[in-house]
C-alpha cells in the first residue's frame, strides 16, 4: 500500500486545479482515518500530529485498498471542513454545522475539478 495512490492522476489532478485558475495551492499529505463517528479528542489530535497527520477523516482508506487490491489506479482528494481543536482550552468546538458549511461553498468548484479531472482521463480499451 506504500504505492496507493496513481502518480500520473496525482499530477494530472494538480495540472487540472491550475488550469482552472486557483490561487490556493492543492496539497498532497498524509491523509489518517479513524473510525468516527466523532471528532477528535485534543489528546488523539496532538498524537495524530505527531504522527506526521495533515489531514484526518472516517473515510476513504477503506475504499483505497479495496480498489488498490482489485488492481485499480486510485486518485483520492479530500476537502478539509473544519479545524482541529489543539488546545484544551480553546473556546472553539469542533461541529457539524462547520463541515456543512464548508461543503457547500466548496461544492461548485469541486464538482468543476472532477468533470475536468474525469474528462482527462483516458477510458481503458476492453476487448470484446
Amino acid at each position: 500500500m506504500s504505492d496507493a495512490y496513481d502518480r500520473e492522476m496525482r499530477q494530472k489532478a494538480h495540472s487540472t486545479w491550475k488550469q482552472m485558475g486557483e490561487q490556493r495551492e492543492l496539497q498532497e499529505g498524509t491523509y489518517v482515518m479513524v473510525a468516527g463517528p466523532s471528532f477528535e479528542t485534543v489528546a488523539e489530535s496532538r498524537l495524530l500530529q505527531k504522527l506526521g497527520a495533515d489531514a484526518v477523516g472516517m473515510s476513504t482508506v477503506p475504499e483505497v485498498v479495496v480498489a488498490r487490491h482489485c488492481g485499480l489506479r486510485v486518485f483520492g482528494f479530500s476537502l478539509i471542513t473544519n479545524k482541529v481543536i489543539m488546545d484544551y482550552e480553546s473556546l472553539e468546538k469542533a461541529n457539524h454545522e462547520e463541515v456543512l458549511n464548508s461543503g457547500k461553498q466548496a461544492a461548485q468548484k469541486l464538482e468543476q475539478f472532477v468533470s475536468i479531472l474525469m474528462n482527462s482521463i483516458p477510458l481503458p480499451d476492453h476487448e470484446t
